[in-house]
Protein backbone atom coordinates (compact mmCIF):
# COMPACT_ATOMS: atom_id res chain seq x y z
CA UNK A 1 0.00 0.00 0.00
CA UNK A 2 2.75 2.45 0.68
CA UNK A 3 3.66 2.12 -2.97
CA UNK A 4 0.65 3.06 -4.39
CA UNK A 5 -0.45 6.84 -5.08
CA UNK A 6 -3.43 8.13 -2.46
CA UNK A 7 -5.83 8.05 -5.64
CA UNK A 8 -4.80 4.56 -5.69
CA UNK A 9 -5.23 4.10 -1.84
CA UNK A 10 -8.86 5.48 -2.21
CA UNK A 11 -9.97 3.46 -4.67
CA UNK A 12 -8.19 0.22 -3.14
CA UNK A 13 -10.44 1.20 0.00
CA UNK A 14 -13.66 1.17 -1.52
CA UNK A 15 -13.23 -2.17 -3.06
CA UNK A 16 -11.96 -3.42 0.29
CA UNK A 17 -14.31 -1.64 2.43
CA UNK A 18 -17.34 -3.09 0.01
CA UNK A 19 -16.37 -5.95 -1.54
CA UNK A 20 -14.48 -7.94 1.08
CA UNK A 21 -17.30 -7.52 3.74
CA UNK A 22 -19.82 -8.58 0.52
CA UNK A 23 -17.79 -11.56 -0.21
CA UNK A 24 -17.00 -12.80 3.29
CA UNK A 25 -20.67 -12.67 3.86
CA UNK A 26 -22.01 -14.85 1.13
CA UNK A 27 -19.34 -17.29 1.80
CA UNK A 28 -20.32 -17.53 5.17
CA UNK A 29 -23.94 -17.77 4.38
CA UNK A 30 -23.62 -20.38 2.07
CA UNK A 31 -21.35 -22.52 4.21
CA UNK A 32 -23.88 -21.86 7.00
CA UNK A 33 -27.17 -22.44 4.89
CA UNK A 34 -25.36 -25.68 3.45
CA UNK A 35 -24.16 -27.18 6.80
CA UNK A 36 -27.71 -26.78 8.00
CA UNK A 37 -29.69 -28.29 5.36
CA UNK A 38 -27.03 -31.33 4.95
CA UNK A 39 -27.73 -31.25 8.95
CA UNK A 40 -31.66 -31.59 8.53
CA UNK A 41 -31.13 -34.14 5.62
CA UNK A 42 -29.04 -36.24 7.30
CA UNK A 43 -31.58 -36.12 10.05
CA UNK A 44 -34.68 -36.89 7.64
CA UNK A 45 -32.41 -40.18 6.43
CA UNK A 46 -31.62 -41.23 9.58
CA UNK A 47 -35.17 -41.24 10.27
CA UNK A 48 -36.64 -43.07 7.10
CA UNK A 49 -33.68 -45.72 7.51
CA UNK A 50 -34.82 -46.14 11.11
CA UNK A 51 -38.77 -46.58 9.98
CA UNK A 52 -37.50 -48.73 6.74
CA UNK A 53 -35.13 -51.33 8.85
CA UNK A 54 -38.22 -51.38 11.81
CA UNK A 55 -40.40 -52.67 8.72
CA UNK A 56 -37.70 -55.04 6.93
CA UNK A 57 -36.59 -56.42 11.01
CA UNK A 58 -40.62 -57.20 11.52
CA UNK A 59 -40.63 -58.96 8.16
CA UNK A 60 -37.65 -60.89 9.29
CA UNK A 61 -38.95 -61.59 12.66
CA UNK A 62 -42.37 -62.89 11.02
CA UNK A 63 -40.64 -65.44 9.16
CA UNK A 64 -37.80 -66.53 11.85
CA UNK A 65 -41.70 -66.98 13.48
CA UNK A 66 -43.47 -69.01 10.16
CA UNK A 67 -39.98 -71.36 10.29
CA UNK A 68 -40.13 -72.33 14.23
CA UNK A 69 -43.82 -73.27 13.72
CA UNK A 70 -42.96 -76.20 11.28
CA UNK A 71 -39.50 -77.45 13.14
CA UNK A 72 -40.95 -77.19 16.73
CA UNK A 73 -44.64 -78.13 15.74
CA UNK A 74 -45.11 -82.23 16.14
CA UNK A 75 -48.44 -82.75 14.34
CA UNK A 76 -46.97 -80.85 11.29
CA UNK A 77 -43.54 -83.25 11.53
CA UNK A 78 -45.85 -85.81 11.87
CA UNK A 79 -47.55 -85.03 8.46
CA UNK A 80 -44.41 -83.81 6.68
CA UNK A 81 -42.68 -87.59 7.70
CA UNK A 82 -45.60 -88.86 6.12
CA UNK A 83 -45.41 -87.41 2.68
CA UNK A 84 -41.95 -86.60 2.55
CA UNK A 85 -41.72 -89.06 -0.12
CA UNK A 86 -44.87 -88.35 -1.98
CA UNK A 87 -44.30 -88.10 -5.55
CA UNK A 88 -48.31 -86.86 -6.02
CA UNK A 89 -51.29 -87.22 -4.80
CA UNK A 90 -52.81 -90.63 -5.12
CA UNK A 91 -54.24 -91.85 -2.21
CA UNK A 92 -56.56 -90.70 0.40
CA UNK A 93 -54.27 -90.56 2.68
CA UNK A 94 -52.09 -88.63 0.60
CA UNK A 95 -54.42 -86.04 -0.15
CA UNK A 96 -55.50 -85.75 3.76
CA UNK A 97 -51.69 -85.26 4.79
CA UNK A 98 -51.60 -82.66 1.69
CA UNK A 99 -54.70 -81.26 3.50
CA UNK A 100 -52.82 -81.20 6.60
CA UNK A 101 -50.16 -79.32 5.19
CA UNK A 102 -52.32 -76.40 3.49
CA UNK A 103 -54.40 -76.15 6.36
CA UNK A 104 -51.32 -75.24 7.93
CA UNK A 105 -50.79 -72.16 6.44
CA UNK A 106 -53.62 -71.16 7.81
CA UNK A 107 -52.13 -70.83 11.32
CA UNK A 108 -50.04 -68.64 10.37
CA UNK A 109 -51.61 -66.36 7.82
CA UNK A 110 -52.43 -64.23 10.64
CA UNK A 111 -48.42 -63.79 11.99
CA UNK A 112 -48.01 -63.19 7.43
CA UNK A 113 -50.60 -60.79 6.43
CA UNK A 114 -48.06 -59.30 3.55
CA UNK A 115 -48.97 -60.18 0.28
CA UNK A 116 -45.77 -59.60 -0.93
CA UNK A 117 -44.80 -63.39 0.31
CA UNK A 118 -45.14 -65.90 -0.68
CA UNK A 119 -44.46 -69.85 0.53
CA UNK A 120 -44.00 -73.31 -0.78
CA UNK A 121 -42.67 -76.57 0.81
CA UNK A 122 -40.83 -78.73 -1.03
CA UNK A 123 -40.48 -82.41 -0.08
CA UNK A 124 -37.99 -85.09 -0.44
CA UNK A 125 -39.13 -85.74 -4.39
CA UNK A 126 -39.62 -82.12 -5.23
CA UNK A 127 -43.53 -82.46 -4.83
CA UNK A 128 -44.47 -78.90 -3.76
CA UNK A 129 -47.12 -77.96 -1.70
CA UNK A 130 -47.93 -73.73 -2.05
CA UNK A 131 -49.35 -71.30 0.35
CA UNK A 132 -52.41 -70.01 -0.77
CA UNK A 133 -52.87 -66.36 0.45
CA UNK A 134 -56.77 -66.42 1.47
CA UNK A 135 -56.91 -62.25 2.18
CA UNK A 136 -56.18 -61.42 -1.64
CA UNK A 137 -56.27 -64.83 -3.30
CA UNK A 138 -52.79 -63.94 -4.77
CA UNK A 139 -51.40 -67.32 -5.62
CA UNK A 140 -48.39 -67.92 -7.28
CA UNK A 141 -48.51 -70.81 -10.52
CA UNK A 142 -46.98 -74.25 -9.27
CA UNK A 143 -45.15 -73.61 -12.83
CA UNK A 144 -43.51 -70.67 -11.21
CA UNK A 145 -43.20 -72.08 -8.06
CA UNK A 146 -41.40 -74.93 -9.81
CA UNK A 147 -39.34 -72.51 -11.65
CA UNK A 148 -37.89 -70.75 -8.44
CA UNK A 149 -37.28 -74.16 -6.93
CA UNK A 150 -35.11 -75.27 -9.64
CA UNK A 151 -33.13 -71.90 -9.22
CA UNK A 152 -32.94 -71.95 -5.50
CA UNK A 153 -32.64 -75.58 -4.94
CA UNK A 154 -28.52 -76.01 -6.02
CA UNK A 155 -28.24 -73.03 -2.96
CA UNK A 156 -29.59 -74.94 0.17
CA UNK A 157 -26.96 -76.32 2.34
CA UNK A 158 -28.98 -79.83 3.06
CA UNK A 159 -26.89 -80.51 6.42
CA UNK A 160 -27.88 -76.74 7.75
CA UNK A 161 -31.34 -76.95 9.55
CA UNK A 162 -30.92 -74.54 12.54
CA UNK A 163 -31.69 -71.71 10.98
CA UNK A 164 -33.08 -70.06 7.93
CA UNK A 165 -30.63 -69.74 5.03
CA UNK A 166 -30.72 -66.58 2.34
CA UNK A 167 -30.90 -67.65 -1.39
CA UNK A 168 -30.20 -64.63 -2.78
CA UNK A 169 -32.77 -63.11 -5.60
CA UNK A 170 -34.48 -64.93 -8.66
CA UNK A 171 -35.09 -63.29 -11.50
CA UNK A 172 -38.52 -64.06 -13.12
CA UNK A 173 -37.88 -64.41 -16.99
CA UNK A 174 -41.62 -63.55 -17.78
CA UNK A 175 -41.69 -59.79 -17.55
CA UNK A 176 -45.11 -59.67 -15.54
CA UNK A 177 -44.06 -61.89 -12.65
CA UNK A 178 -42.40 -60.38 -10.12
CA UNK A 179 -38.92 -61.40 -8.64
CA UNK A 180 -38.34 -63.07 -5.47
CA UNK A 181 -35.70 -63.02 -2.59
CA UNK A 182 -35.53 -66.13 -1.30
CA UNK A 183 -35.21 -67.96 2.41
CA UNK A 184 -35.23 -71.69 2.77
CA UNK A 185 -35.18 -73.68 6.52
CA UNK A 186 -34.30 -77.75 5.84
CA UNK A 187 -36.90 -79.30 8.22
CA UNK A 188 -35.55 -82.62 9.60
CA UNK A 189 -37.02 -85.42 11.84
CA UNK A 190 -35.82 -84.23 15.58
CA UNK A 191 -35.31 -87.44 16.60
CA UNK A 192 -33.54 -89.61 13.83
CA UNK A 193 -32.46 -86.19 11.79
CA UNK A 194 -33.78 -87.42 8.92
CA UNK A 195 -34.29 -84.64 5.77
CA UNK A 196 -38.61 -84.12 5.89
CA UNK A 197 -39.08 -81.26 3.14
CA UNK A 198 -37.55 -77.59 2.68
CA UNK A 199 -39.75 -74.86 3.49
CA UNK A 200 -39.40 -71.91 1.08
CA UNK A 201 -39.88 -68.33 1.78
CA UNK A 202 -39.90 -65.95 -1.52
CA UNK A 203 -40.15 -61.65 -0.94
CA UNK A 204 -41.36 -59.73 -3.80
CA UNK A 205 -38.94 -57.29 -4.93
CA UNK A 206 -42.47 -54.70 -5.01
CA UNK A 207 -42.35 -55.00 -1.51
CA UNK A 208 -39.15 -53.69 -1.49
CA UNK A 209 -39.95 -50.92 -4.13
CA UNK A 210 -43.08 -49.37 -2.04
CA UNK A 211 -40.49 -49.58 0.93
CA UNK A 212 -37.87 -47.44 -0.59
CA UNK A 213 -40.61 -45.25 -1.58
CA UNK A 214 -40.81 -43.74 1.61
CA UNK A 215 -37.01 -41.94 1.27
CA UNK A 216 -37.97 -38.82 -0.43
CA UNK A 217 -34.68 -37.63 -1.06
CA UNK A 218 -31.63 -40.03 -1.56
CA UNK A 219 -31.72 -43.70 -2.50
CA UNK A 220 -32.05 -46.70 -0.99
CA UNK A 221 -30.15 -50.26 -0.81
CA UNK A 222 -29.98 -53.60 0.49
CA UNK A 223 -27.81 -55.95 0.87
CA UNK A 224 -27.80 -59.40 1.98
CA UNK A 225 -24.57 -60.62 4.53
CA UNK A 226 -22.69 -61.50 1.21
CA UNK A 227 -22.69 -57.80 0.28
CA UNK A 228 -24.80 -58.93 -2.50
CA UNK A 229 -27.60 -56.36 -3.49
CA UNK A 230 -31.28 -57.33 -2.95
CA UNK A 231 -33.01 -54.63 -4.05
CA UNK A 232 -32.59 -50.63 -4.41
CA UNK A 233 -29.74 -48.54 -6.51
CA UNK A 234 -27.10 -50.83 -7.62
CA UNK A 235 -24.73 -47.20 -8.03
CA UNK A 236 -24.55 -47.91 -3.94
CA UNK A 237 -21.52 -49.69 -3.12
CA UNK A 238 -21.43 -52.03 0.09
CA UNK A 239 -18.63 -50.50 1.38
CA UNK A 240 -18.41 -47.18 3.02
CA UNK A 241 -15.04 -46.58 1.87
CA UNK A 242 -16.26 -46.66 -1.64
CA UNK A 243 -18.99 -43.43 -0.68
CA UNK A 244 -18.39 -41.17 -3.69
CA UNK A 245 -17.02 -37.44 -2.70
CA UNK A 246 -19.87 -35.21 -1.60
CA UNK A 247 -22.32 -37.67 -0.61
CA UNK A 248 -23.91 -38.00 2.97
CA UNK A 249 -24.04 -41.98 3.76
CA UNK A 250 -26.22 -43.78 6.57
CA UNK A 251 -26.11 -47.30 6.66
CA UNK A 252 -28.12 -49.40 9.22
CA UNK A 253 -27.80 -53.49 9.91
CA UNK A 254 -30.83 -55.50 9.94
CA UNK A 255 -30.53 -57.79 13.25
CA UNK A 256 -31.03 -61.77 12.68
CA UNK A 257 -30.85 -61.45 8.76
CA UNK A 258 -27.51 -59.53 8.90
CA UNK A 259 -28.60 -57.68 5.96
CA UNK A 260 -27.20 -53.66 6.07
CA UNK A 261 -29.48 -51.04 4.55
CA UNK A 262 -27.81 -48.22 3.21
CA UNK A 263 -28.74 -44.46 2.47
CA UNK A 264 -27.16 -42.43 0.29
CA UNK A 265 -28.52 -38.67 -0.68
CA UNK A 266 -25.91 -37.45 -3.85
CA UNK A 267 -24.54 -33.61 -3.09
CA UNK A 268 -26.38 -32.73 -6.22
CA UNK A 269 -29.72 -33.34 -4.39
CA UNK A 270 -28.31 -31.53 -0.70
CA UNK A 271 -27.20 -28.64 -1.62
CA UNK A 272 -28.09 -28.27 -5.67
CA UNK A 273 -30.43 -25.52 -5.45
CA UNK A 274 -28.46 -23.75 -2.83
CA UNK A 275 -25.23 -24.00 -5.23
CA UNK A 276 -27.40 -22.61 -8.26
CA UNK A 277 -28.69 -19.82 -5.76
CA UNK A 278 -24.77 -18.66 -4.96
CA UNK A 279 -23.49 -19.04 -8.38
CA UNK A 280 -26.62 -16.56 -9.46
CA UNK A 281 -26.44 -14.12 -6.36
CA UNK A 282 -22.36 -14.19 -7.29
CA UNK A 283 -22.84 -12.99 -10.55
CA UNK A 284 -25.38 -10.32 -9.75
CA UNK A 285 -22.79 -9.33 -7.32
CA UNK A 286 -19.81 -9.07 -10.04
CA UNK A 287 -23.10 -7.09 -12.13
CA UNK A 288 -23.29 -4.24 -9.18
CA UNK A 289 -19.43 -4.33 -8.32
CA UNK A 290 -18.66 -3.25 -12.35
CA UNK A 291 -21.34 -0.81 -11.80
CA UNK A 292 -19.99 0.30 -8.41
CA UNK A 293 -16.35 0.06 -9.12
CA UNK A 294 -17.11 2.87 -12.67
CA UNK A 295 -18.90 5.18 -9.99
CA UNK A 296 -16.41 4.76 -7.60
CA UNK A 297 -13.41 6.06 -10.35
CA UNK A 298 -15.66 9.00 -11.10
CA UNK A 299 -16.12 9.73 -6.96
CA UNK A 300 -12.36 8.99 -6.15
CA UNK A 301 -11.23 10.85 -9.13
CA UNK A 302 -12.73 13.79 -7.98
CA UNK A 303 -12.13 13.68 -4.50
CA UNK A 304 -8.36 13.37 -6.06
CA UNK A 305 -8.51 16.24 -7.87
CA UNK A 306 -7.57 19.06 -5.09
CA UNK A 307 -5.01 16.90 -3.51
CA UNK A 308 -3.51 16.21 -7.20
CA UNK A 309 -3.56 20.26 -7.10
CA UNK A 310 -1.74 20.29 -3.95
CA UNK A 311 0.80 18.06 -4.63
CA UNK A 312 1.25 20.10 -7.60
CA UNK A 313 2.16 23.40 -6.28
CA UNK A 314 4.20 21.72 -3.24
CA UNK A 315 6.73 19.86 -6.32
CA UNK A 316 6.69 22.99 -7.90
CA UNK A 317 7.31 25.16 -4.58
CA UNK A 318 10.45 22.41 -4.30
CA UNK A 319 11.61 22.90 -7.62
CA UNK A 320 11.88 26.43 -7.08
CA UNK A 321 8.99 28.51 -8.43
CA UNK A 322 8.64 30.08 -4.89
CA UNK A 323 5.13 32.24 -6.79
CA UNK A 324 2.95 29.34 -7.10
CA UNK A 325 -0.15 28.68 -4.93
CA UNK A 326 -3.04 26.80 -4.69
CA UNK A 327 -6.14 27.82 -5.95
CA UNK A 328 -9.24 27.33 -3.48
CA UNK A 329 -12.77 26.36 -5.17
CA UNK A 330 -14.51 25.92 -2.03
CA UNK A 331 -15.00 26.03 2.01
CA UNK A 332 -13.94 22.27 2.74
CA UNK A 333 -10.89 20.77 4.56
CA UNK A 334 -9.15 20.28 1.23
CA UNK A 335 -9.23 23.88 0.27
CA UNK A 336 -9.22 25.05 3.66
CA UNK A 337 -5.63 22.83 4.17
CA UNK A 338 -4.54 24.83 0.24
CA UNK A 339 -5.11 28.26 2.50
CA UNK A 340 -3.38 27.17 5.35
CA UNK A 341 -0.35 25.66 2.83
CA UNK A 342 -0.36 29.30 0.88
CA UNK A 343 0.24 31.01 4.08
CA UNK A 344 2.62 28.72 5.00
CA UNK A 345 4.66 29.12 1.82
CA UNK A 346 4.48 33.00 2.64
CA UNK A 347 6.23 32.72 5.69
CA UNK A 348 8.61 30.57 4.11
CA UNK A 349 9.13 33.42 1.33
CA UNK A 350 9.74 35.73 4.29
CA UNK A 351 11.93 32.84 6.04
CA UNK A 352 14.50 32.47 3.29
CA UNK A 353 14.83 36.17 2.53
CA UNK A 354 15.60 36.06 6.18
CA UNK A 355 18.10 33.46 6.19
CA UNK A 356 19.72 35.15 3.18
CA UNK A 357 20.04 38.33 4.52
CA UNK A 358 21.66 36.63 8.53
CA UNK A 359 24.27 34.41 5.83
CA UNK A 360 24.90 37.54 4.92
CA UNK A 361 25.62 38.84 7.86
CA UNK A 362 27.21 35.97 8.69
CA UNK A 363 29.62 36.15 6.33
CA UNK A 364 30.83 39.35 7.33
CA UNK A 365 31.12 38.80 10.81
CA UNK A 366 33.44 35.79 9.36
CA UNK A 367 35.59 38.60 7.85
CA UNK A 368 35.58 40.35 10.94
CA UNK A 369 36.88 37.11 12.58
CA UNK A 370 39.60 36.32 10.04
CA UNK A 371 41.11 39.60 10.33
CA UNK A 372 40.38 39.19 14.46
CA UNK A 373 42.39 36.14 14.31
CA UNK A 374 45.70 38.40 13.44
CA UNK A 375 46.11 38.93 16.86
CA UNK A 376 46.07 35.71 18.69
CA UNK A 377 48.85 35.02 15.77
CA UNK A 378 50.41 38.12 16.99
CA UNK A 379 50.56 36.90 20.43
CA UNK A 380 51.52 33.47 20.10
CA UNK A 381 54.49 34.83 17.68
CA UNK A 382 55.59 37.20 20.36
CA UNK A 383 55.80 34.36 23.05
CA UNK A 384 57.19 32.45 20.62
CA UNK A 385 60.04 34.99 20.30
CA UNK A 386 60.48 34.97 23.89
CA UNK A 387 60.40 31.45 24.52
CA UNK A 388 63.75 31.91 22.00
CA UNK A 389 65.54 34.63 23.68
CA UNK A 390 64.89 32.59 27.35
CA UNK A 391 66.76 29.49 25.62
CA UNK A 392 69.26 31.56 24.33
CA UNK A 393 70.00 32.73 27.91
CA UNK A 394 69.90 29.11 29.12
CA UNK A 395 66.55 29.71 31.47
CA UNK A 396 65.08 26.65 30.21
CA UNK A 397 62.48 26.37 33.12
CA UNK A 398 60.76 30.04 31.73
CA UNK A 399 61.12 28.62 28.48
CA UNK A 400 59.07 25.69 29.05
CA UNK A 401 56.57 27.44 30.76
CA UNK A 402 56.25 29.84 27.57
CA UNK A 403 56.52 26.75 25.89
CA UNK A 404 53.11 24.83 27.32
CA UNK A 405 51.52 28.85 27.48
CA UNK A 406 51.72 28.39 23.77
CA UNK A 407 50.57 25.15 23.80
CA UNK A 408 47.57 25.72 25.39
CA UNK A 409 46.08 29.00 22.91
CA UNK A 410 46.96 26.98 20.48
CA UNK A 411 44.28 24.50 21.94
CA UNK A 412 42.18 27.38 22.39
CA UNK A 413 42.03 28.48 19.35
CA UNK A 414 41.02 25.12 17.48
CA UNK A 415 38.82 24.32 20.14
CA UNK A 416 36.33 22.71 17.90
CA UNK A 417 38.62 20.38 16.46
CA UNK A 418 38.75 16.71 17.47
CA UNK A 419 41.83 15.43 19.22
CA UNK A 420 42.64 12.21 20.88
CA UNK A 421 43.08 10.25 24.79
CA UNK A 422 46.90 10.65 23.97
CA UNK A 423 46.76 14.69 22.70
CA UNK A 424 44.10 15.63 25.28
CA UNK A 425 47.03 13.60 28.19
CA UNK A 426 49.83 15.77 26.46
CA UNK A 427 48.13 19.00 26.61
CA UNK A 428 46.88 18.11 30.63
CA UNK A 429 51.24 18.01 31.49
CA UNK A 430 51.64 22.06 29.49
CA UNK A 431 48.09 22.96 31.81
CA UNK A 432 49.66 21.19 35.26
CA UNK A 433 52.99 23.15 34.18
CA UNK A 434 51.18 26.51 34.24
CA UNK A 435 48.63 25.70 37.00
CA UNK A 436 52.15 25.07 39.25
CA UNK A 437 53.06 28.82 38.69
CA UNK A 438 50.12 30.21 39.65
CA UNK A 439 49.03 27.86 42.33
CA UNK A 440 52.28 27.07 44.05
CA UNK A 441 51.13 23.23 44.20
CA UNK A 442 53.78 20.70 43.34
CA UNK A 443 51.03 18.63 41.34
CA UNK A 444 52.33 15.69 39.56
CA UNK A 445 50.63 14.31 36.44
CA UNK A 446 51.16 9.94 36.07
CA UNK A 447 49.17 8.70 33.14
CA UNK A 448 48.62 4.66 32.37
CA UNK A 449 46.69 4.17 28.94
CA UNK A 450 46.50 0.90 27.00
CA UNK A 451 47.99 1.19 23.40
CA UNK A 452 44.52 0.17 21.96
CA UNK A 453 42.92 3.90 23.40
CA UNK A 454 45.81 5.94 22.47
CA UNK A 455 43.69 7.12 19.02
CA UNK A 456 40.51 7.08 20.28
CA UNK A 457 38.61 10.53 19.47
CA UNK A 458 38.05 12.76 22.44
CA UNK A 459 36.93 16.36 22.32
CA UNK A 460 39.44 19.04 22.84
CA UNK A 461 39.68 20.17 26.15
CA UNK A 462 37.41 17.72 27.54
CA UNK A 463 39.53 16.59 30.83
CA UNK A 464 40.74 20.14 31.46
CA UNK A 465 37.87 21.15 34.01
CA UNK A 466 38.78 17.80 35.78
CA UNK A 467 42.40 18.71 36.57
CA UNK A 468 41.49 22.56 37.12
CA UNK A 469 38.85 21.21 39.74
CA UNK A 470 41.27 18.63 41.58
CA UNK A 471 44.08 21.25 41.35
CA UNK A 472 41.54 24.58 43.07
CA UNK A 473 39.34 22.21 45.45
CA UNK A 474 41.40 19.19 45.93
CA UNK A 475 45.16 20.11 46.25
CA UNK A 476 44.56 23.55 47.41
CA UNK A 477 45.74 23.00 50.80
CA UNK A 478 48.31 20.87 49.47
CA UNK A 479 51.81 21.73 48.98
CA UNK A 480 52.28 18.86 46.96
CA UNK A 481 49.60 16.32 45.39
CA UNK A 482 49.21 13.72 42.66
CA UNK A 483 46.81 13.06 39.51
CA UNK A 484 46.29 10.19 38.02
CA UNK A 485 45.14 9.26 34.62
CA UNK A 486 44.11 6.01 33.46
CA UNK A 487 42.26 4.87 30.14
CA UNK A 488 41.39 1.62 28.94
CA UNK A 489 39.30 -0.63 27.11
CA UNK A 490 36.54 -2.85 28.44
CA UNK A 491 34.37 -4.79 26.27
CA UNK A 492 32.49 -2.04 24.19
CA UNK A 493 33.61 0.83 26.41
CA UNK A 494 35.73 2.93 27.19
CA UNK A 495 37.17 4.21 30.90
CA UNK A 496 38.76 7.16 31.49
CA UNK A 497 39.40 7.35 34.94
CA UNK A 498 40.76 10.87 37.02
CA UNK A 499 41.99 10.31 40.61
CA UNK A 500 43.76 12.91 42.77
CA UNK A 501 44.97 12.50 46.35
CA UNK A 502 43.20 16.09 47.55
CA UNK A 503 40.65 16.07 50.08
CA UNK A 504 37.81 14.85 48.97
CA UNK A 505 34.55 15.09 49.98
CA UNK A 506 31.47 14.19 52.14
CA UNK A 507 29.11 11.40 50.63
CA UNK A 508 26.01 13.78 50.61
CA UNK A 509 28.11 15.79 47.95
CA UNK A 510 28.73 12.99 46.35
CA UNK A 511 25.27 11.73 45.65
CA UNK A 512 24.14 15.31 45.10
CA UNK A 513 26.55 15.50 42.16
CA UNK A 514 26.29 12.52 40.74
CA UNK A 515 22.41 12.80 41.12
CA UNK A 516 22.98 15.87 39.25
CA UNK A 517 24.92 14.45 36.24
CA UNK A 518 22.62 11.51 36.07
CA UNK A 519 19.20 13.88 36.06
CA UNK A 520 21.21 16.40 33.45
CA UNK A 521 19.66 19.82 35.70
CA UNK A 522 20.03 22.69 34.36
CA UNK A 523 20.67 25.41 36.99
CA UNK A 524 23.48 24.87 39.27
CA UNK A 525 26.16 26.47 41.20
CA UNK A 526 28.75 28.21 39.30
CA UNK A 527 31.45 26.02 41.15
CA UNK A 528 29.52 23.44 38.99
CA UNK A 529 28.93 24.74 35.64
CA UNK A 530 32.38 22.81 34.35
CA UNK A 531 31.31 19.23 35.40
CA UNK A 532 27.75 20.03 33.92
CA UNK A 533 29.27 21.33 30.75
CA UNK A 534 31.35 18.30 30.68
CA UNK A 535 28.56 15.85 30.76
CA UNK A 536 26.75 17.77 28.38
CA UNK A 537 29.55 17.66 25.66
CA UNK A 538 29.79 14.25 25.94
CA UNK A 539 26.09 13.35 25.46
CA UNK A 540 26.37 15.57 22.39
CA UNK A 541 29.45 14.03 21.06
CA UNK A 542 28.98 9.99 21.75
CA UNK A 543 25.06 9.81 22.57
CA UNK A 544 23.10 8.89 25.73
CA UNK A 545 25.30 5.83 26.43
CA UNK A 546 27.76 8.14 27.85
CA UNK A 547 28.13 8.40 31.73
CA UNK A 548 30.25 10.67 34.01
CA UNK A 549 30.33 9.37 37.60
CA UNK A 550 32.01 10.12 41.14
CA UNK A 551 33.80 8.11 43.75
CA UNK A 552 35.79 8.28 46.67
CA UNK A 553 39.52 6.56 46.06
CA UNK A 554 41.70 4.81 48.36
CA UNK A 555 44.12 8.15 49.01
CA UNK A 556 41.14 9.92 50.39
CA UNK A 557 40.74 12.11 47.08
CA UNK A 558 37.90 11.49 43.76
CA UNK A 559 38.30 9.61 41.33
CA UNK A 560 36.03 10.85 37.99
CA UNK A 561 34.88 7.56 35.94
CA UNK A 562 33.85 9.04 32.48
CA UNK A 563 32.49 5.99 30.22
CA UNK A 564 32.31 6.08 26.67
CA UNK A 565 30.89 3.67 23.81
CA UNK A 566 34.48 2.24 21.28
CA UNK A 567 33.59 2.47 17.77
CA UNK A 568 34.67 -0.46 16.30
CA UNK A 569 35.77 1.62 13.09
CA UNK A 570 37.36 4.68 14.93
CA UNK A 571 39.23 1.57 16.62
CA UNK A 572 40.52 -0.16 13.72
CA UNK A 573 41.42 3.35 12.19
Amino acid sequence: MNKLSYYQKIQSSFIILILLPVLVISILSYKTTKENVIEKIELSNRSVLNLVSKDITKLVDDLNYVTHFYVKNDEIIRTLSDISNTERIIRYRDYDNYQKVVNSFDYISIKMLNTDIHMFIVNNKDFIIPYSDGISGKTASLTVLKDHWNTVQDRIDADQSTHLQALGMVNSLNEEVDSYYYFSRVIKHPQNNAPLATLNIGISNEYFKRLFQSAKTGKLALFDENGKLIEGDPAISYKNGDKRSGEIRDEILIPISKWKLIHETSDEEVTGQITKNFLLSSILIALFFFIFLFISLLIAKRLHRPIQKLSFVATQFGQGKRDVRYVPEGRDEINELGRTINHMLDEINELIETIEQEQEEKRAIELQALFAQIRPHFLINTLNSIKCSLFINDDYEHAEKINALMSLLRAYMKIDEPSTIESECKLLSYYIEIMRMRTEVNVELKVEMEDEVKDINLPKLLLQPFIENAIVHGLSEKSAGEITIRAKKVDQWIFIMISDNGKGMSENQLLELNRMLKSDVKETSYNRVGLMNIAKRLKLYYGSNTDIKLQQNKNGGITIVIQIPFDDKEGEK
